[in-house]
Formats: structure tokens, sequence, C-alpha cells
């Protein structure tokens, strides 16, 4: 009988999973009451975003939505590809590509947040 064990970076994927699943259910928790609770005045367009994002809470937890969103995103489908792929060089190039997508999207997504803060 042939004993199996996980590697290392295996069982960080899934505790990081784990993590990150509480962590969005925190961040958007926070982000809909804060949404929940904008005032009469403030109108939901360019210019009502961009007086909220001057609170350093809005800036903190939209840009924590899309890290920790895009690194759970990102991970979930790499650990859905594993189980079907064995091969250790195609897990490596699996695990190139979701790193490239992720920092080109994340650097996207943070430059589109910047422009709210000019």
């Amino acid at each position: 009988m042939t004993q199996v064990s996980a590697k290392p970076q295996g069982v960080w994927a899934w505790i990081l999973q784990r993590i990150t699943a509480v962590l969005l259910l925190v961040l958007l928790g926070t982000h809909l009451a804060i949404l929940h609770y904008v005032p009469e005045n403030m109108n939901i367009n360019f210019l009502g975003v961009a007086a909220r994002f001057k609170s350093a809470l809005y800036l903190i937890v939209d840009s924590g939505l899309l890290a920790v969103g895009l690194y759970h995103a990102l991970n979930g489908v790499r650990n859905v590809l594993f189980d079907y792929i064995i091969n250790d060089g195609t897990r490596r190039n699996i695990n190139t590509v979701m790193w490239v997508v992720g920092v080109v999207f994340l650097a996207w997504g943070a430059y589109a947040l910047t422009a709210f803060l000019k």
C-alpha cells in the first residue's frame, strides 16, 4: 500500500483559501455596511465615490477586497486544475500563469482605484 502525503505548497494553498474566505466575508460585510449607510445627499457617481475614498477605511476595505478576492479566485482555479493535473511541469506552468494573471489584474485594479485619489 502506498502512502499519499500532501506537498507543503498544497497545504498552504488550502489553508490560505480558507483564510481568504473568512477575510472576504469580513471585507464584503464591511463594504456593504459602508454602502448601506451612505448619506442621503451623497450620490453614487464618480464624484461621490471619490469623496468616499477620502476615508482611509473605504480605501483599505476596497483595496483589501481587490487583493483578497483576486487571490481567492485564482487560488481556487489553481486548486481545481491541480485536482486533474498530476504532471509537475504543467503544475509549475499553471502556477506561473496564475501569478502573472494575478499581478496584472492587481496592478490594473490598483490603477483604477488610484483614479479616485487624484
